[in-house]
């Protein structure tokens, strides 16, 4: 709501991106203010449901390059623990069982059927969306800089350059 009063939590090594989020609300017309967290405590704190954050940042590195490995252990309503930030993932508080069942679906056809799998995941993404439970506010991009010397130069999305499968002249 327009006016309304937003906290950005933000951990005190990136304050300049909550400071960024507090003049977007503000443009909107929220009335925002910056609360930088050492980041130390952050996580305890943003995950704890009792504080009632209302805005934070949040990054994941998924282990795998696969949809099941980013969004359960953020969206589903069991990643979510209530009063228990050692044991929750889900930021948001987010639950929709219609939407874990459309997760379960997905992560048990990975295995047979990778394509469809991921028209599954997709479908899942667009539920996602349509709730709005995060935010992505960037996707990181790696730059590798090569010379004609660098021989099998192979990239992994998780890894990026793969320094053993390298050889230089």
């Amino acid at each position: 709501m327009r006016g309304a009063t937003i906290v950005v939590r933000s951990p005190s090594l990136i304050a300049n991106q909550g400071r960024y989020m507090v003049s977007l609300l503000d443009s909107l017309g929220y009335r925002a203010r910056l609360k930088a967290v050492d980041y130390d405590s952050y996580f305890g704190k943003v995950l704890d449901s009792r504080a009632r954050a209302q805005i934070g940042y949040y990054s994941w590195d998924a282990a795998y390059p696969f949809a099941s490995d980013f969004m359960p252990p953020q969206l589903t309503c069991a990643a979510f623990v209530r009063a228990s930030p050692a044991r929750s993932s889900n930021l948001s508080e987010f639950c929709n069982p219609a939407i874990d069942v459309q997760m379960a679906r997905a992560a048990a056809v990975q295995v047979q059927d990778p394509a469809a799998a991921t028209l599954l995941w997709q479908r899942v993404e667009h539920s996602l969306l349509a709730q709005a439970p995060v935010v992505p506010a960037y996707n990181r991009r790696n730059v590798d800089f090569v010379s004609k010397r660098l021989g099998n130069y192979q990239y992994n999305p998780q890894w990026g350059l793969l320094l053993d499968q390298a050889w230089v002249k």
